[in-house]
């Protein structure tokens, strides 16, 4: 995604005439990185793994609109079944946890309140990174309509509410009531934080509210609330998460200004050595409210866990704050937003139609081996790469896309007809590093003859692989290859003859749960999808599944026993612990295997997809405490030709997702037009 937005913007307006040429080299058929969907046998979506945008991502959003808005689908291909950006995405409200109580999970969903507008529109993109200020006063907010929502003010079950405690209901069984929780959070405990913080918008210091006032601040409020809300919770669930999320957010404003983040001129580096949970411990969160569903679902989306052991989270306090407040406070329309078809075909081929229409050159098959240093060391000279196949088109032009159901779509596997020797790669792997090779030939960029400028765009897991002389030359490199922390993921996907409520689920179609058990603490409900595939009538299913998580331990350096290994999980899995969820999937001898839509109704889970991401460039890239300072800004690899470009980048939000590597797209595309205007 990196370096097709920084192609993307480099090829836009006026530096469209500038740059005489921009090359895109990929391995392999598809674009797309960890990104990268395809479809398989019936158009089934095949994806890396789950994959969502959230309601903060402006600069991904804003992007997106541009491109479709250029390749306007409606006048071009008004057959496509997705048009516009307006059609690629929806919104979705119901995210929930699974909470392990008294030795047993139950799945916790919470309904977020919709706000206004889309992600990505005019203005939103410079709202965030939020001051310190402004999460406080958003938190502040957030507490106030929380508790005001669980009053019984009024006699009407009407009123609106923020439902964030809202468990889903079991078929015929009752909900659970929350009992009454002291005066002290319904009135004035809420006031008494609601009203200094907005005297203290009008101080032109706020040290006194923090720390010189008499009676000890707003800390001292905040500590105040916390206890009262212990003294007032019961044994109730419902009272216990609620205590749970008042505690976190409490804890983070605490945190804010017990270590003067607010003077800090929005310094999270500042905390960035500690972990997220020991940063809260800090500053006096409930020791129960550590190891709550909400913290470990948080952990669990962004893969934090070193090494991907489930027993070591680390995940940066600096960062954790951002997200936890960008997540809760900073979305537009809904937390998270479902793309309607794969990532593939919703993101990567609108912009490679876009980028190829525009000029780009593209160039499919191309492995980066080495990137190859000058001989006084100060820049690039060469990059050497293996040609893994030739188009068999006399222009050299590889077509990529196909369609499925009259939607650009990336194919499984290389389109053969379009390539000489198509019996050369029938049985290689191109886009695993582990795979053996069988190349047809070489390809040796030079500088000055080839390129000017390198954007490299791969991802950091390959860097030992390919930059050897770099890392050898630059403290820097090496800092960053051996301080960034990567993890492995695993994925798997079902389609089945059952729907959510026919499998147990007691919730709703497209509900997201995470913080579950391992091997697979993720699902998502995206039957959504089911639209977009192409079925046969009498064998479409009713519902798809998707499952993910951290790849642990340590898997070995080899595509297929990692993928074994996955498969295992994934049997082992379906059989013991999904029952959580679908409780009426599994019988008195495990899964049920007949649920299993496979074409011939066998019921075979090989007949499923299934991913073990473990290739160096599909690594997920880790934000563990005091790594921070080893990545590198996309303008300042230490070389005069060369750029780097990922979510492993120094971009101003340095977190393993699809908004990083677009951020940081936008600053390699800025730095490479600098460098050009100074010329």
């Amino acid at each position: 995604m990196a370096a097709l937005t920084a192609a993307f913007e480099l090829s836009e307006g006026r530096w469209r005439d500038r740059f005489q040429r921009i090359t895109v080299y990929q391995r392999g058929w598809r674009l797309g990185g960890k990104g990268a969907s395809s479809r398989g046998a019936n158009g089934r979506i095949e994806e890396h793994g789950l994959h969502v945008l959230l309601g903060y991502y402006d600069h991904t959003f804003e992007l997106m609109r541009r491109c479709y808005d250029e390749l306007d689908r409606a006048v071009t291909d008004p057959r496509c079944p997705i048009r516009s950006w307006d059609d690629a995405v929806s919104p979705a409200n119901r995210v929930g946890v699974a909470d392990l109580h008294d030795g047993r999970w139950v799945p916790w969903m919470a309904r977020f309140s919709a706000t206004p507008g889309m992600p990505g529109t005019p203005g939103n993109t410079s709202s965030w990174p939020a001051s310190p200020a402004e999460i406080a006063r958003r938190s502040l907010q957030l507490l106030a309509d929380f508790l005001r929502s669980l009053a019984p003010a009024r006699p009407s079950r009407t009123r609106d509410r923020i439902y964030l405690s809202a468990s889903p209901l079991p078929e015929g069984g009752k909900t659970e009531q929350l009992g009454d929780i002291d005066a002290l959070v319904r009135g004035a405990a809420v006031l008494g934080l609601v009203i200094p913080f907005s005297m203290a918008r009008r101080l032109t210091s706020v040290g006194n509210l923090v720390s010189g006032s008499p009676d000890g601040g707003l800390p001292r409020m905040l500590e105040d609330l916390r206890v009262g809300l212990r003294g007032a919770v019961n044994s109730n669930a419902i009272s216990r998460r609620t205590l749970h999320l008042v505690e976190i957010v409490t804890a983070n404003l605490v945190g804010i200004f017990g270590d003067g983040l607010l003077e800090a001129n929005e310094d999270y580096r500042s905390i960035d050595h500690l972990d997220y949970r020991e940063w809260l411990s800090g500053h006096g969160i409930d020791p129960e409210a550590l190891s709550s569903p909400l913290l470990r679902g948080m952990y669990d989306l962004t893969f934090a866990y070193e090494q991907g052991d489930p027993s070591r989270p680390r995940f940066s306090a600096g960062l954790g704050l951002q997200l936890a407040t960008r997540m809760l406070l900073g979305y537009s329309g809904g937390p998270f937003w479902k793309m309607r078809a794969g990532m593939g075909e919703i993101v990567f081929a609108p912009l490679y139609q876009v980028l190829f229409n525009r000029g780009v050159d593209f160039r499919f098959f191309h492995r980066v081996d080495s990137v190859r240093l000058s001989t006084d060391r100060r820049s690039v000279q060469a990059i050497e790469m293996g040609l893994q196949a030739e188009p068999a088109s006399s222009t050299g032009v590889y077509s990529p896309l196909a369609e499925v159901n009259g939607l650009p779509c990336w194919p499984a596997e290389p389109l053969k007809g379009q390539v000489v020797r198509p019996e050369w790669i029938e049985d290689l792997d191109l886009e695993s590093y582990w795979s053996p090779r069988r190349d047809s030939g070489k390809v040796v960029l030079r500088a000055g003859e080839d390129f000017d400028q390198v954007v490299f765009g791969i991802s950091l897991g390959m860097v030992p692989y390919v930059c050897g002389e770099l890392i050898e030359e630059s403290p820097a490199w090496r800092s960053m290859v051996s301080g960034v922390g990567t993890v492995a993921t695993q994925a798997f996907q079902l389609w089945l003859k059952a729907d959510e409520r026919e499998l147990g689920w007691p919730g709703n179609p497209g509900d997201i749960v995470s913080g579950f058990t391992e091997p697979f603490d993720t699902w998502a409900s995206m039957s959504h999808l089911l639209e977009f595939e192409d079925w046969p009538d009498a064998e479409r299913p009713k519902s798809i599944a998707y499952f993910c998580s951290p790849l642990s331990p340590e898997p070995p350096r080899s595509q297929v026993s990692a993928s074994d290994a996955v498969l295992a999980r994934t049997r082992e899995f379906l059989d013991r612990e999904v029952k959580v969820l679908w409780p009426r999937a599994v019988g008195p001898k495990g899964f049920r295997w007949d649920l299993l839509c496979d074409g011939d109704g066998a019921g075979r889970l090989t007949s499923q997809f299934w991913k073990a991401n473990v290739d160096p460039s599909d690594l997920y890239v880790q934000s563990l405490p005091g790594t921070d300072s080893f990545r590198m800004a996309p303008n300042a690899t230490g070389f005069d030709n060369l750029l780097v470009t990922g979510d492993w980048t120094d971009c101003g939000l340095n977190a393993g997702c699809l908004e990083a590597a677009t951020m940081s797209g936008k600053l390699a595309a800025a730095a490479v037009t600098e460098r050009a205007t100074c010329r």
